[in-house]
């Protein structure tokens, strides 16, 4: 349970003060007439609405609320609809309308909101020396219960995540993670409900090791299903019954015939192309089929000595499905880089609706526990690593290519440049970021205290 973040000043006054984002102490501390107000807090997001009206059920005697302080969130605009036209909007509410009817009905909302972004303080003093009144209830007291709400489903619909790789179990559970905890609950053409969030890029870097898929795949996933997968994508035979495979549409397209071939083809001729692009769909029938291709496009990039294998998957079952998906891509982009003499450089698929079926719910959190460890093993991040050093009166931080080379250089002076690393931090991996962050604080620290400093002299990897 969230603790309130309130200040009660003067029990017996009707004004209450809702700083918003803005820190209560920051407004408290500035209002001359403070004395007339019976409490001040802050209030972040439309959940917390709840606990304001727990505290004026509470404190019958409060029938004014005064809206000061920087709104990030419009938690303001969804309280004002709550009070004046009694209606709910985007609040999730633990107890009901008619529970906090009289709350509702003897409270007013009065917004300067406006006036606090143009630091207009004593618009406030006068406001509260308007509708100060210590009258004395204005209500029953109503007990109401403060109970948390726990969500079963991510009340957005949340795009774009990122998995970044080197081993495809891990990325599998990773995924799923982010599925089960990040999913909306909605339903699905096959009658069925789902955990879904949207854009889920997986990239597994290898740069030229051997690809290994680990044996734990085979206590959820039959190993059979992952090389029959894999022969439907290189064999282009159309089977009876079947309205399509992969490998027809790869090999034999309706439309684009041989697309194998041409995207071998082309790649070799011009390997700095961005033209090597195999479509799997086809218009005419697939916009009717009761199962269209999920796999939608294959893209592929050479860089230097690697080839890079981009796969759109426009629905993807993450439980049972991508496991298979991507061992068939990864033999699939091996086969490519063999044609080619090169090594495989990344293999990434994009899961456009990346989902787990109601059915595999308690199937996903049983993997979560059994393998919850390796959620935080160690990944190599391919955007390079840091090296940290005091020099003089600064922290230089030192940004490395995977071969070793210096990329750029940072200098900090104090806590205060921490901005500077929320830069740097962009687009690293999580886990990397956050290291990046603890060596620096502790760096910092040192530097302060004029202290050594040597990089990871109290840090032990997991193993």
């Amino acid at each position: 349970m969230v603790t309130k973040d309130i200040v009660f000043i003067n029990k017996k006054s009707n004004i209450a003060i809702a700083t918003l984002w803005t820190k209560k102490e920051s407004i408290i501390q500035k209002l001359k007439n403070k004395n007339k107000v019976n409490v001040a807090g802050t209030l972040y997001s439309t959940y917390g609405i709840n606990y304001l009206l727990h505290t004026l059920a509470s404190n019958p005697q409060i029938d004014t609320i005064i809206l000061f302080g920087a709104d990030l969130s419009g938690v303001g605009d969804v309280l004002k609809s709550l009070f004046e036209n009694k209606a709910l909007g985007e609040v999730r509410l633990i107890w009901s309308i008619n529970e906090i009817g009289n709350v509702l009905e003897t409270v007013k909302i009065v917004d300067l909101r406006d006036a606090y972004n143009r630091s207009e303080w004593q618009r406030l003093e006068e406001t509260v020396e308007k509708f100060y009144n210590p009258r004395g209830p204005v209500r029953p007291l109503i007990k109401l219960e403060l109970k948390e709400i726990v969500a079963d489903s991510w009340p957005l619909p949340v795009s774009g995540f990122f998995v970044h790789e080197i081993s495809p179990f891990r990325a599998w559970l990773k995924a799923i993670y982010a599925v089960m905890k990040f999913g909306n609950v909605k339903e699905c053409e096959y009658g069925e409900r789902q955990k879904q969030i949207l854009n889920l890029v997986i990239t597994l870097n290898f740069y030229g090791r051997e690809i290994i898929f680990e044996e734990e795949f085979f206590k959820y996933i039959s190993e059979e299903m992952f090389t029959e997968h894999y022969r439907s994508i290189v064999d282009f035979s159309k089977y009876k019954g079947v309205t399509y495979t992969y490998g027809e549409r790869l090999f034999a397209h309706p439309f684009a015939g041989n697309q194998y071939g041409m995207f071998i083809e082309k790649l070799r001729k011009c390997p700095e192309t961005r033209r090597a692009l195999a479509v799997l769909w086809h218009h005419k029938e697939d916009i009717e089929n009761e199962n269209p291709p999920c796999i939608v496009i294959i893209q592929g990039d050479v860089t230097g000595q690697y080839y890079n294998h981009t796969v759109y998957i426009r629905s993807n079952d993450m439980y049972t499905a991508w496991p298979i998906n991507v061992y068939g891509q990864v033999r699939l982009a091996e086969k490519i880089a063999k044609e080619l003499c090169l090594k495989i450089g990344t293999i990434t698929t994009i899961s456009s609706s990346a989902h787990v079926y109601e059915h595999d719910w308690d199937n996903a959190w049983n993997l979560l526990h059994e393998h919850y460890d390796k959620l935080v093993e160690f990944v190599p991040d391919s955007r390079g690593s840091y090296i940290l050093y005091l020099s003089g009166s600064e922290l230089v931080v030192e940004h490395r290519t995977p071969e070793g080379l210096k990329a750029n250089e940072l200098r900090l002076k104090s806590f205060r440049d921490y901005y500077v690393l929320k830069r740097e931090s962009l687009y690293l991996t999580p886990e990397h970021a956050f290291y990046l962050g603890w060596e620096s604080r502790k760096a910092l620290e040192r530097l302060s205290k004029k202290e050594k400093y040597v990089q990871d002299d109290d840090f032990q990897p997991s193993r």
